[in-house]
């Protein structure tokens, strides 16, 4: 088996895979993100530690101001190498032992506990080891200058079993040094693993002659870097003028600038040759510019100002300023009137939603906060906890009642004003997941209060979005989220002195909490101007054609007042022009987007909203819309653990009897937003599912192949699909079943079902080399079972569908699928003309 390129976020997904399928107790475990991790830190804080720890001078840690620095503490701790004797005296050592006993006991991981629990399972469990020495024969590392220690750990740990490594990286790239990476994992490779053969890939297929002449002698002047000289191919020519660095008086006229070049560039063409043509052209489009900064937060509101005032679409990647936009703002202040906070009444509220420009009609705003203040009034009373009163829930339904709708959007923002909104239900979502059993009033205050005081500084600047969400809309990002991007224009403004390179920060942070000698090479979390430079690079280098360099002083603030140190660097290149251009004279076409997607990277459950409804997907997959908590969430998936767990020990000949379903369901169960009736009621489901397989199903323990078996199948031209097989069983005959368990909780339309099952079939095909014979739906409710013959029309019919959707998300069309069957079900059924139009029909 070759392990799939990996990047370090991959190392994150391919541990949580060792974990939930080699220890099954890891299989009913949440993982948290960062800002859930915040959260529960703040909702435990004393159980988590926090607030029985102590800094460096023995002041005890206080919720809020110090979460974020605790955080980070925990990370290092985990992550880094350490020294024992220095950190002797730090008391954080002992709240990370709260912290983990409190994941432990709520069932939870987080990114730094996936990969601290897979290095000690796979330096302890020998049977693993031997399993994964078979099976583990070739890693690939993508971005290997990005991993830290503990992932370092995995991979050496992979290479110890036996494994063949191959890394690709460039040093000059290593921008993650605050996250604990370090240029010298890539740099001293050859040193610590034997018998290594060096590839240079030293040909840039990205960017003009320009571009890379200008960056090479920039990264150049770093004195620790490997021997290489990246050399253009040509992919863009290069034109005087296409490469401009120039000062401004102040940050107002700096950001007109930019929005009045971004309206020059548009249209003017750029080469893109295709198979068919080799000089094809297309004219340039609002997405393929972006604005990078070193600081979003720091930065972005004079930019973003002046592409208002100008009419010129744009995103904020991640969570950066999503509250200046109108439509987050309104949704903000629905819930500062629902937690009855002073600032907003029924009119002011009413008179915000309007005001959003999301087309809505006043009658249907004023209804909604009818309903809502009618909802507000109702909690307030009683203050018992109800699903009608979800975060999540209220929000959708007030989106339903006041009648929103992309297309209703005014001025073309419809895309834009929905990708906000689903940002938006992110928000939501993390905070509920973890406050979900607060009764209502506390609910919404501490929610009200989390929007005031924390929501805006809680999501890092290099928080990621969807990679398939591609309205046509120039990005506003970080130089850290720009990292393996690329657009035909950017603009790096805030060229300042103590801005990039970034003045090191003051004030309290982790090294309040952790002594600098307790963390090996403890400087790279702090960076350096190497570090800088690096990042420099990067941002110059996203750049295909046009690079537009800027810098103006920020009125009142005595930091940042001149220059930044590269400026000086970047004026020495022969390529640079200093003074503006008239892009006019450019030869221009009419805009026309780039396909947003080249590779695209299907999972099932992504195919399967496609299949049920392209809009759906649009609104789930790429806007990021959540749907509303239930309180039977995760009881089929804790069913689905339980019997993955039935058949990995049935495949190691440990065959589960009835004696085992009462531990099996002690072990898996896991509905963590249940009421204790529900749960009761729930756990009895649960037994009686599970010892009905178990009494329907032994019998054919010993016929079973794989159990939740990876795969991951190419269809070509840049189309794949990734998931797991339930189970493959073989027949007395010796044919091949696959089998997808279905639960009333996880059931879908049959030919959803059924077009899935064959894409199993498929990945069966990829894996073995041999066609299964039969695919089954397996009822376990009703104790049914559902075998059809594989059709190898109907795998073809499947391999166009996938195609289909590919091209679909490449077009950006996704229309809508409506029935009345189907939206009734659907939790987005209210944004949804269509949907809505299908409920309301009589037939």
């Amino acid at each position: 088996m070759a392990w799939p390129r990996c990047t370090s976020a991959r190392i994150h997904a391919f541990c949580l895979d060792l974990l939930t399928a080699e220890v099954p107790k890891y299989l009913k475990f949440d993982v948290l993100n960062e800002v859930q991790q915040a959260l529960f830190i703040d909702r435990y804080s004393n159980k988590s530690g926090l607030t029985a720890s102590t800094d460096l001078n023995g002041q005890p840690l206080k919720r809020f101001r110090d979460t974020p620095h605790y955080l980070t503490a925990l990370g290092i701790l985990r992550e880094a190498d350490t020294d024992d004797n220095a950190l002797k005296n730090c008391s954080v050592l002992a709240g990370l032992d709260s912290y983990r006993s409190l994941l432990d006991d709520t069932r939870h991981l987080d990114y730094s506990a996936i990969i601290e629990v897979a290095v000690e399972v796979l330096n302890c469990d020998i049977p693993l080891k031997e399993r994964l020495a078979e099976r583990v024969k070739h890693v690939i590392v993508d971005e290997y200058q990005d991993l830290n220690p503990i992932q370092e750990a995995i991979v050496w740990s992979l290479h110890e079993l036996g494994a063949k490594v191959c890394v690709v990286g460039d040093d000059d790239q290593t921008i993650y040094q605050w996250r604990g990476s370090s240029v010298q994992g890539i740099l001293t490779f050859d040193k610590r693993y034997p018998t290594v053969t060096t590839v240079k890939l030293e040909e840039n297929f990205r960017s003009s002659k320009g571009i890379v002449e200008t960056a090479r002698p920039f990264i150049e002047q770093n004195a620790e870097r490997l021997q290489k000289k990246m050399q253009p191919t040509d992919a863009q020519d290069f034109e005087e003028g296409d490469i401009v660095a120039l000062s401004f008086a102040d940050q107002q006229q700096e950001a007109i600038y930019i929005a009045q070049n971004l309206q020059a560039l548009r249209g003017t063409a750029i080469k893109e040759p295709t198979k068919d043509d080799p000089n094809h052209s297309r004219g340039i489009s609002w997405s393929d510019m972006a604005i990078l900064l070193r600081s979003v937060r720091a930065s972005g509101e004079p930019i973003t100002r002046a592409l208002d005032a100008a009419g010129i679409p744009y995103v904020v990647a991640g969570m950066n300023q999503l509250f200046g936009t109108a439509e987050a703002e309104a949704a903000r202040q629905l819930f500062y009137f629902m937690a009855k906070r002073p600032t907003v009444d029924a009119a002011g509220l009413n008179a915000i939603w309007l005001g959003a420009a999301l087309g809505l009609d006043a009658t249907k705003v004023q209804q909604a906060i009818q309903k809502a203040t009618i909802l507000r009034d109702e909690f307030n009373a009683n203050d018992m906890r109800n699903v009608r009163y979800g975060l999540q829930r209220v929000f959708l339904n007030f989106l339903d009642e006041c009648g929103a709708r992309e297309e209703l959007v005014l001025n073309g923002r419809g895309e834009i004003a929905f990708y906000n909104l689903g940002k938006f239900t992110q928000v939501i979502t993390d905070f509920e997941t973890i406050n979900y059993h607060s009764k209502p009033v506390a609910l919404y205050e501490s929610f009200a209060g989390f929007l005031e005081f924390q929501a805006e500084d809680a999501y890092p600047e290099g928080w990621q979005d969807n990679q398939y969400a591609n309205p046509d809309a120039v990005r506003v990002m970080t130089v850290h989220q720009a990292k393996g991007m690329q657009w035909p224009v950017v603009f790096v403004p805030a060229m300042l002195r103590n801005r990039f390179p970034s003045k090191r920060q003051g004030g309290r942070n982790v090294w309040h909490l952790l002594p600098r000698n307790g963390v090996a090479d403890q400087t790279r979390y702090e960076g350096t101007i190497e570090d800088e430079r690096r990042l420099f690079y990067v941002a110059m280098t996203r750049s295909q054609k046009f690079l537009h360099l800027t810098w103006a002083p920020v009125t009142g603030n005595k930091l940042f007042q001149v220059q930044s140190v590269f400026w000086d660097d970047v004026l020495a290149s022969k390529f640079v022009k200093r003074r503006p251009q008239d892009y006019l004279k450019r030869t221009h076409l009419v805009p026309a987007p780039k396909q947003g997607v080249a590779n695209v990277v299907f999972s099932f459950s992504d195919l399967k909203y496609f299949f049920e409804c392209p809009y759906q997907f649009k609104l789930r997959v790429l806007y990021g819309f959540n749907p509303p908590i239930r309180e039977e969430l995760g009881f089929g998936r804790s069913l689905h653990n339980a019997l993955a767990e039935v058949h990995a020990r049935a495949i190691r000949g440990d065959y589960a009897a009835q004696s085992d379903v009462q531990s099996l369901v002690e072990t898996h169960l896991h509905v963590p937003f249940a009421n204790p009736a529900l749960r009761q009621r729930m756990e009895e489901a649960a037994e009686k599912v599970i010892g009905h397989y178990i009494e329907d199903n032994n019998a054919e323990f010993d016929k079973i192949e794989f159990s939740e078996k990876q795969i991951d199948i190419s269809l070509g031209g840049g189309v794949s699909v990734v998931g797991r097989i339930d189970l493959v069983r073989r027949k007395d005959t010796n044919e091949t079943t696959i089998v997808d368990l279905k639960s009333n909780d996880r059931a879908q339309p049959e030919d959803v079902t059924e077009h899935q099952l064959h894409i199993y079939a498929l990945g069966y095909e990829e894996l073995t080399g041999k066609r299964a014979d039969f695919v089954e739906i397996y009822e376990l409710d009703e104790r049914k079972r559902k075998p059809r013959s594989v059709d190898n029309d109907f795998i073809e019919d499947v391999k166009h569908k996938v195609g289909d959707a590919a091209e679909a998300l490449r077009q950006n069309t996704m229309p809508t699928a409506a029935s009345k069957a189907k939206c009734g079900k659907c939790d987005y059924c209210g944004m949804c003309s269509a949907g809505q139009a299908a409920i309301a029909a009589k037939v």
